[in-house]
């Protein structure tokens, strides 16, 4: 099944699940007005079709993560993944528990690292390189790197936007789409061992039911929703239904890089950065005083021209920025490698780094 085949009470249900994923059936069917036993039969159809899949994010700063590494750029076009997969860091690098996501095609490639340190980024991503570089895989590579405390994240793997575009529904005024930093807090917080236990479990198991939980975990059911529940209300984890981008009828992946003027500090330009969202709806951004990246899904190349002109002219109007946006598209069909995994991260961050 395609997106053009669900029908509009079904394209309501999908885009409610993404855009209040925290909300169980009875709830949502409270919010939209669709009966609950439909909402769970639409739910878990969309599921079972591969519309969509749940993820777990904890919140970074506060396990104590400081720092989100950006790696981008182009492979040779003469060396295929298949010639790469022979590498002999390829697997280890995405088995690495900053690595926490990855997108690449045959010949564009994003990864993105979260650490504590940035020596845990560099020590596997230096060896890689290394490695790529000498059998002549590697014809473009960039890094950014974005001191958490000091960045601002206005969409973290944030789909609803984009499917409100996609399916014409109106904005909701008490719901908007973007609301401002994906943390409230930049500083490490102290955990119990059964609290570590249970989010470790959470993000390593994003579906499981409180049951399940409770068997994985060895704690009581009770036990685990009351710190589930805790979690969510404190902002110590984001659940998100995270839709599968090739089912949604689009065809191009875009990766966008902007350098600022200095004289143009995050504060500067906020109020306009954030007003410019509503043009092309990015599943990710990330901006710090001197630059940001962007990604967002987009329909065609035609629609990916008018967004980049646009951004350019308001961007160029104001001052804001040095130069053009760099720019990676990654066809849809063609990407091979597709992984958004915070559960290793998260294990060595509660367990293993002397907490």
């Amino acid at each position: 099944m395609s997106l053009s085949e669900l029908t509009k009470k079904e394209k309501l249900v999908f885009y409610n699940l993404v855009k209040q994923p925290e909300l169980n059936d009875n709830e949502l069917s409270e919010k939209i007005g669709i009966k609950r036993s439909t909402i769970t039969a639409i739910r878990n159809r969309l599921k079972k079709d591969g519309f969509y899949y749940t993820s777990i994010i904890p919140n970074l700063p506060a396990i104590g993560c400081r720092l989100m590494g950006i790696i981008y750029g182009r492979y040779n076009p003469l060396t295929p993944r298949t010639e790469r997969m022979k590498a002999s860091t390829f697997e280890e690098r995405l088995k690495h528990p900053e690595l926490v996501f990855a997108r690449s095609t045959d010949t564009e490639f994003v990864n993105i690292y979260v650490a504590e340190h940035l020596a845990d980024i560099r020590r596997i991503q230096d060896k890689a390189f290394l490695d790529y570089e000498a059998h002549g895989f590697i014809e473009e590579f960039n890094t950014v790197y974005y001191p958490l405390e000091l960045s601002t994240i206005t969409s973290l793997f944030n789909f609803a936007p984009l499917l409100r575009r996609l399916f014409g529904i109106q904005p909701q005024e008490n719901l908007p789409d973007y609301n401002g930093s994906a943390w409230d807090t930049s500083k490490p917080i102290e955990l119990t061992n059964i609290e570590k236990i249970i989010l470790d479990a959470l993000v390593k198991h994003p579906d499981a039911t409180s049951i399940q939980l409770s068997k994985i975990t060895g704690k009581t059911r009770s036990t685990v929703s009351k710190v589930r529940k805790e979690m969510l209300d404190n902002g110590l984890i984001k659940i998100l239904n995270i839709p599968a981008i090739d089912k949604l009828g689009c065809e191009l992946l875009a990766f966008l890089y902007t350098k600022f003027s200095p004289k143009c500090p995050f504060d500067v330009r906020k109020e306009k950065s954030e007003a410019m969202m509503d043009l092309y709806y990015p599943v990710f951004k990330i901006s710090g005083d001197i630059e940001s990246i962007a990604m967002c899904v987009i329909r065609n190349y035609t629609e990916y021209t008018n967004i980049y002109n646009t951004i350019i002219s308001l961007y160029k109007e104001s001052n804001f920025i040095l130069g053009n946006l760099y720019t990676l598209l990654f066809p849809i069909q063609q990407i091979k490698l597709n992984k958004v995994d915070f559960s290793s991260l998260t294990h060595k961050m509660l367990f293993e780094n002397g907490k």
